[in-house]
């Protein structure tokens, strides 16, 4: 009896350290998705612009011109929206009366996804205009107050800078081909789609 004992024992005692491997794992990978985090953090905020890409493209005569865009990403305090949360707005490069886009954005680390981001819409956003200026308005922005995007994007470290594409469980790709890249951000260019943002220095 106690033969039987000992050798119901060992599997459990192996399913154990097992489980205590993968748990060491997971951890380790977590503090390494956080550091990654807090990397991309210090780096991401500031005031952008693609004038450098508009210019190029017009002494090659591209046919495809991209429009002078201005973009300002400001870290804001939003605990009903997470612990790091940013307030990103687009307007037009020679008038920033002109605005094109108004959005939040909450990174957070995922056990096994790593760095998730969710991008937030306003459902007034005029409201939520140049909020840059005044980051204290956004303390009492509530679930109700946005809407969050479908597709939220995947953030990896990539050399010395980092890239980020669709969780494809949430937005496969439609061709079925290889997922590609919605952002890049390398040498202080922050790549959204087409358009290549350079940001200014000292800002």
């Amino acid at each position: 009896m106690a033969e039987v004992l000992r050798r119901s024992a060992f599997p459990a005692g192996g399913a154990l350290v097992l489980a205590a491997l993968l748990l060491t794992g997971c951890t380790d990978q977590t503090k390494v998705h956080e550091t990654e985090l807090s990397e991309l953090l210090v780096v991401l905020p500031g005031h952008y612009d693609n004038t450098a890409q508009v210019e190029a493209e017009a002494g090659s005569h591209a046919s495809r011109m991209h429009d002078p865009v201005a973009l300002t990403i400001t870290h804001v305090f939003t605990p009903r929206l997470g612990h790091h949360v940013y307030y990103a707005q687009e307007t037009a490069a020679d008038d920033p009366r002109r605005v094109f886009s108004q959005k939040m954005y909450s990174f957070e680390v995922d056990e096994k996804r790593g760095i998730v981001e969710t991008l937030f819409e306003f459902a007034e956003p005029v409201r939520w205009r140049d909020g840059q200026q005044n980051k204290d308005i956004f303390t009492v922005v509530t679930t109700d107050d946005v809407q969050p995007e479908a597709c939220q994007l995947l953030w990896k470290k990539k050399d010395s800078g980092f890239v980020a594409t669709h969780d494809p469980k949430a937005c496969p790709d439609a061709g079925g081909g290889a997922v590609l890249p919605q952002a890049e951000f390398e040498g202080g260019v922050l790549s959204i789609g087409e358009y290549k943002f350079r940001r200014a220095k000292g800002r």
